[in-house]
């Protein structure tokens, strides 16, 4: 689990209490889930949106019981899967 005081733990809760089996979201509607911007790295590499158990934005859905997928720099949307 991200540690509640995470910045990324409000998008893991997000995912959590979806019950859907496939999550897609804009990234402005990730960002309105946090309450902040995405790092600018988050609109230019795809990296950032791996599923890295050591990145902590990835640890926020890994730990949700997700994965990225589909992602779509250009639409700037990214699709979660569940794991």
């Amino acid at each position: 689990m991200v540690k509640i005081n995470s910045k990324y733990y409000p998008l893991e809760r997000y995912l959590q209490n979806s019950r859907k089996k496939c999550e897609g979201l804009t990234f402005s509607e990730i960002e309105k889930i946090l309450n902040f911007q995405l790092p600018k790295s988050a609109y230019k590499y795809e990296a950032w949106w791996s599923n890295d158990k050591y990145h902590v934005q990835a640890k926020s859905w890994l730990n949700a019981g997700w994965k990225s997928c589909c992602l779509d720099m250009g639409k700037q949307r990214i699709v979660f899967k569940k794991d």
